[in-house]
Parts: C-alpha cells; structure tokens; sequence
C-alpha cells in the first residue's frame, strides 16, 4: 500500500465544520477562557484520534530535509549567489538614482534649461528602473526558488515514500505544516530520509 501524505485539518476547518454555535462566533467576540479550553480540548481529540485512523505514521521535516540534503545545499548556495547578485543590481539603481538627484541639485544653480532637463529625464528613467527592480525582487526570487529546488523537493518526496513502504509507514505528516502537542522522536523520519536521499542520489 502507497503511504499517504496527510495534512490534518485546518484550524479553520474544524471551526467551519463545527455545528457549535459558540465556536461559530468565536473569531467574532472576545475569547473567554472556558470557550478556549473547550477548543484546545477538541482540537485534542481530533490529533489524538489521527494516528488511529493512518496506522503507523511518520513526520518529516520537508524544509529541512531540502536545505540539509547534499544537492540541496548545493542548490541553495545557487539561490543565494543569485540573490545577491540582484541585490547588489538592485542597490546600484538606488546609488545610481541617489547621485542624478545631487547632480541635479548642483546643477540647478549653474546649468542651463536644456542640462537641467536632460538630469531631470536621466533621474525619472532611473527611479523608474529602480523602481521595478526593487518591486520584482521578491517574486522574481520566488521563481528562482522554484526554478532551483522543485527538482530536490520531489526527490525528497519520492524518497520518502520509499521509505514508509519499505518500513511499514501508512502515512507520512509534513511536520512543519501543523502545530503539534507531542511527537515522538522515532516517529521523525527526517534524518533517515536525508541519508537514504544521499545514498541515491550522490554528488559527484
């Protein structure tokens, strides 16, 4: 049987689902302490009652099998060379921007309409350049990302389930998307993940 990814239900969920018209209304007024206890209680319940339903579960820390992973880490030295580099593109806009407009300033005094107006088209295209820099930076990098981890994230993925088919594992929890009360240590899976992932897939 193929393990299954599990994420348990949101918090969201649970209080969209919930028939209680007390926890219906909760978000909408101040929180007494009874009605929160009753919600930390159910939401006991329902993470107690999980492993009963999966079988043999396992956590994996996602994030961190990725960062830790040799192709990761080799990935990620990449992203951050490219970030920098924009970084220092997007920084020399700003230098750039900053001397026009003391150009300027000293040229107001001295230089003819015809200069002054040049500085000043010289200045507009520059902030403008800047100004897109700076405001693609983040998605651009987010692309970038993608572009260089999506590869490892589906091998850590694909090594994973190898794992819980090979050891018993009927559903595997991504360990950072939810907040737990308690996880047992050997219930982690994330370091044996990162050898197995090594092992496979060596750098040469």
């Amino acid at each position: 049987m193929n393990p299954t990814w599990y994420n348990p239900p949101s918090i969201q969920a649970l209080l969209h689902v919930s028939h209680d018209a007390e926890i219906r209304s909760w978000l909408g007024r101040e929180v007494t302490m009874q009605t929160f206890v009753r919600w930390i209680l159910t939401l006991v319940v329902v993470f107690a009652a999980i492993p009963v339903a999966a079988g043999t579960i396992g956590f994996l820390d996602t994030d961190r099998a990725i960062k830790t992973v040799r192709e990761g880490r080799i990935q990620y030295q990449a992203l951050d060379t490219w970030a920098s580099q924009r970084s220092d593109e997007v920084e020399a806009m700003q230098n750039r921007v900053a001397e026009l407009t003391r150009q300027l300033e000293s040229a107001r005094a001295v230089a003819s309409a015809e200069a002054i107006r040049k500085l000043e088209n010289e200045l507009l295209q520059a902030q403008r350049d800047f100004e897109d820099a700076a405001r693609s930076l983040q998605p651009d990098f987010e692309r970038k990302q993608r572009e260089l981890l999506s590869e490892v994230a589906a091998k850590v993925r694909n090594v994973a389930g190898a794992y819980a088919e090979a050891n018993g594992i009927d559903a595997i929890f991504m360990l950072e998307s939810q907040p737990l009360v308690y996880v047992a240590e050997s219930a982690v899976i994330t370091d044996a993940v990162i050898r197995l992932y090594d092992e496979r897939f060596p750098i040469e």
